[in-house]
C-alpha cells in the first residue's frame, strides 16, 4: 500500500512515521516534500511529530512600547520574522526559494541591526554578493550557489548596503576593500547612459523595480525602448552615497565626479520627465505612466528639494493613479517621507500591516494582498521603522558617532525604545503635551554626541542621561 505524506517545512523539519513492525524517518528543508511511503496492507498509523526550527541564535535585544495595540502586533510579528530569516543565508526567505537577494537584504539586514545590535550577518552578506561579481563587475541579483542572475538594480543596493554599514560600524579596513567594486558597477552604470540625455538607457538582463508591480515581474516601465527615471535617479541617489565613501576614504576627486554626475542625471530627470503641472516625476519622458517609486527617487536623489520635494511627497502618498509600492518599497517611501519632513504622516501609512491583527497569523505577510504568502522579510521593516521615524533614532555620522533624535509621534501619545547602538544603549521615553508639545527622556551613550530635533527647535545632546519639554509656552532641558 502506498501513503502520501504532504508536509510544509521551514527551516528545516524532522518528520517520524511509526507503525507496527514499519519504521521511516524523513529529514528535508525544502518547501514543499511529497513522499511515497510502501508498507503493509494495514493502515499507516502516524504516533507523533516533532518539529525543529534551525537558524542563526539572532536575540532581539531593542523594545518599542506605546498606547496602540495595533503597533505593538506589528512590532512581535516582525521581530519574529526576522528572527525566522537569520540563517545560514542571512536574511532571506526561510522556506519556498531560500535564496539571498541584495534588495531584500539591504532592507532586513539594517532592520536586524537595529532589533539586535547584531551585524555578523550584515558584513556576511556584504561579502557574499562581493564575492558574486560576474566579469562586467555587476554583483549577482541573488546568491547561494545559483547562477548568474544580473538585477541591475540590486547592484545599486549592494552599494547601499555598504554605505548602511559604514553609517554604523567603525569598520573601516572592511569597507575599503570593496571600493574598486563599487567603482566598477558605477563605471558600468555610466556606460548605459545612451544618447543625449544624461539618463539610463535600455539595460540588459533583469530590470526589476518593485515585486509584483508594473508588470508579474515587477519590471520598469517600458525597459527596451525608453529612459527610465526611476532607475536614473536610483543611480543618482548611489551616486551620492558613494561620493561619500570615496571623499571619507581619500579620494576627493573621485567623491566630486561622481556628485557632478548625480546632479546631471537630476537635472536631465527634471528636464525630460517632470510635469510641471501634476508636480510628479513620470517613470519616462513620454511621461505616460506614473509611480510612486519615481517619485520616492526624485526625492531621495535631491532632483527635487525644499517645498517642491514636500509638494511632490504629499501627491506621492495621495494621489491613487500613480502605481502603488508594495511592502519591498515601503521602506524608501519613509525615508522619502522624513527627507521631505512629513514624517508624521508615517503613522498613517501603517493600514496595510492591518492584516497582522489576524490572531492566527503568526508573522507579517509579504504582501499588501491578502492572498499571498507569509514568506519575505521585507514585510518586516516597520520594526525598523518604528525605532527610526516614531522613535526617530538615526545615524547621521559614520560608525554611528553622532545620533539624531527626531520622532514622529503622530496621535500617539506615551512611547518608549531601546535600541543596541555600538557605545551601549539608546533609550527614549516620549509623553504628548497637548497638541503641538512634548517630554522627552532619553539617555544616550556617553562617548557620543547628538541632536533632538521637535517641531523645528533643536536641541543638543550630550552623553548620558536628560530631559526635555517642549509646548507652545516653554522649551526645559535637564541633564542628569
Amino acid at each position: 500500500m502506498s501513503f502520501r505524506i504532504h508536509v510544509q517545512a521551514r527551516l528545516g523539519l524532522q518528520v517520524q512515521c511509526i507503525e507496527v513492525n514499519f519504521f521511516i524517518q524523513l529529514k528535508f528543508t525544502a518547501a514543499w516534500a511529497l513522499y511515497n511511503v510502501t508498507g503493509k496492507n494495514e493502515p499507516l498509523i502516524l504516533k507523533h511529530m516533532n518539529g525543529m526550527t534551525i537558524g542563526y541564535p539572532l536575540k532581539i535585544s531593542a523594545t518599542f512600547k506605546c498606547n496602540d495595540q495595533a503597533l505593538k502586533r506589528m512590532w512581535t510579528l516582525g521581530c519574529r520574522r526576522i528572527q525566522y530569516a537569520a540563517a545560514q543565508i542571512c536574511h532571506n526567505t526561510p522556506y519556498q526559494d531560500q535564496l539571498h537577494y541584495t534588495g531584500d537584504t539591504r532592507i532586513q539586514a539594517i532592520t536586524a541591526v537595529y532589533l539586535s545590535g547584531e551585524d555578523r550577518l550584515m558584513k556576511k552578506a556584504i561579502l557574499d554578493f562581493y564575492n558574486s561579481r560576474s566579469a562586467r563587475q555587476v554583483t549577482n541579483g541573488y546568491n547561494l550557489g545559483s547562477p548568474l542572475k544580473v538585477i541591475p538594480t540590486f547592484s545599486l543596493f549592494w552599494i547601499s548596503l555598504v554605505y548602511d554599514y559604514w553609517m554604523h560600524r567603525k569598520d573601516d579596513d572592511f569597507i575599503i576593500q570593496f571600493l574598486p567594486s563599487i567603482q566598477g558597477i558605477l563605471d558600468w552604470y555610466e556606460r548605459q547612459m545612451k544618447g543625449d540625455q544624461d539618463m539610463i538607457g535600455a539595460i540588459k538582463w533583469w530590470n526589476i523595480i518593485d515585486f509584483y508591480r508594473f508588470n508579474s515581474w515587477g519590471v520598469t516601465p517600458a525597459p527596451e525602448s525608453a529612459s527610465s527615471a526611476i532607475v536614473s535617479l536610483q543611480f543618482a541617489y548611489t551616486l551620492k552615497q558613494a561620493a561619500k565613501l570615496f571623499s571619507a576614504f581619500g579620494n576627493p576627486d573621485r567623491a566630486k565626479r561622481y556628485t557632478n554626475l548625480a546632479e546631471k542625471i537630476n537635472d536631465d530627470a527634471m528636464r525630460f520627465c517632470f510635469n510641471e503641472e501634476k508636480a510628479l516625476m513620470a517613470d519616462t519622458p513620454e511621461k505616460i505612466s506614473y509611480s510612486q517609486h519615481a517619485n520616492i527617487w526624485a526625492i531621495l536623489s535631491g532632483a527635487v528639494e525644499d517645498k517642491k520635494a514636500k509638494k511632490v511627497m504629499i501627491h506621492t502618498l495621495y494621489d491613487k493613479s500613480l502605481a502603488q509600492a508594495t511592502f519591498f518599497y515601503k521602506s524608501y517611501l519613509t525615508q522619502a517621507l522624513k527627507k521631505t519632513g512629513l514624517q508624521d504622516q508615517y503613522y498613517s501609512q501603517l493600514k496595510p500591516w492591518e492584516r497582522t491583527l489576524d490572531p492566527e497569523l503568526k508573522t507579517v505577510t509579504e504582501r499588501i494582498e491578502p492572498e499571498y504568502s507569509e514568506r519575505n522579510e521585507w514585510s518586516a521593516q516597520p520594526c525598523h521603522d518604528f525605532l527610526t521615524t516614531i522613535c526617530g533614532i538615526t545615524s547621521v555620522a559614520p560608525a554611528f558617532e553622532r545620533v539624531q533624535i527626531q520622532p514622529a509621534l503622530g496621535p500617539l501619545l506615551d512611547i518608549e525604545g531601546m535600541m543596541s547602538h555600538p557605545e551601549g544603549p539608546i533609550i527614549v521615553k516620549y509623553r504628548r503635551i497637548g497638541k503641538t508639545g512634548i517630554h522627552a527622556e532619553i539617555d544616550i551613550p556617553e562617548t557620543i554626541q547628538g541632536d533632538f530635533i521637535w517641531d523645528g527647535r533643536m536641541f543638543l545632546l550630550r552623553g548620558g542621561k536628560q530631559t526635555i519639554e517642549c509646548s507652545a509656552v516653554r522649551e526645559l532641558m535637564h541633564e542628569y
